[in-house]
């Protein structure tokens, strides 16, 4: 079976990619954020995962539900379709993905808010639109490393991304792993041809992770409501060591169904 997948994974994945596109039309001419739109954005990122990994399993504590902000990891490009098929949730993205190619006119049709990291004036005006979104009953997701790793470790968290955390009523750490398809553990150098790093064009990357036969685990922590004046320093410390427990237990088989 595996080599089978391994064989045809190129095909798979353009033929998932090429489905997901199929949708395209309908999504554009829907109004914008609407509930329309937005099932076409989970029904895109659900015919492209299922054509990626051989099975995308939510593991760990249930998710909390509407406006909730999701605070995770990020080792691939994969993260995102896999994520937005798993759970109702807008993402938190860089300002310079607006102008990526087919990702970025299809994210600004999107739930997606974008956020310039460089403009720190803004960063008030930011959260408060975060918070805006939270408030309105929809969900989000963080990637708080501000970046994707090569999967062997959780990279810092940026503590200036959690200035909107502050505006959340509940936050819920998850991480976000790969495994072969049959479960087992993936090779370092495996993990490494997942991770988007570096320089990196996507078509490159599709080609490497084509050719592997995976199965993707999304671990959610305990929810928590953040504390009365608890700082950005101490907001990103807590939800690190969750990420932290929860991508352990991903890479390690022996703590997976606990």
């Amino acid at each position: 079976m595996s080599g089978a997948v391994r064989r045809f994974g190129a095909m798979r994945a353009a033929t998932g990619l090429a489905h997901g596109l199929m949708l395209v039309p309908g999504w554009l001419l829907a109004a914008k954020h609407s509930p329309s739109a937005r099932t076409y954005e989970r029904r895109f990122m659900q015919r492209v995962a299922r054509r990626l990994v051989a099975e995308n399993i939510l593991t760990g504590a249930s998710p909390e539900g509407p406006g909730t902000l999701y605070i995770s990891n990020h080792i691939s490009w994969m993260d995102i379709p896999l994520i937005g098929s798993a759970l109702d949730a807008d993402f938190i993205a860089k300002s310079d993905v607006r102008r990526w190619p087919v990702i970025g006119p299809l994210s600004r049709r999107s739930g997606t808010l974008f956020i310039t990291r460089e403009e720190r004036h803004r960063v008030h005006q930011q959260a408060d639109e975060i918070g805006r979104r939270l408030k309105s009953g929809r969900s989000l997701v963080l990637f708080a490393e501000g970046t994707t790793s090569d999967g062997l470790s959780i990279l810092p968290f940026r503590s200036s991304l959690f200035e909107a955390a502050a505006h959340a009523a509940r936050i819920q750490p998850i991480a976000v792993g790969y495994h072969r398809g049959d479960g087992a553990l993936l090779p370092d150098e495996d993990m490494r041809r997942i991770g988007w790093t570096g320089e990196e064009e996507l078509l490159a990357n599709l080609g490497q992770v084509s050719r592997l036969w995976l199965k993707a685990e999304i671990r959610l922590a305990q929810p928590f409501a953040p504390e009365p004046g608890m700082s950005r320093k101490a907001l990103a410390q807590r939800c690190h060591d969750a990420v932290r427990e929860a991508y352990a237990a991903i890479r390690n088989p022996e703590k997976r169904s606990e």
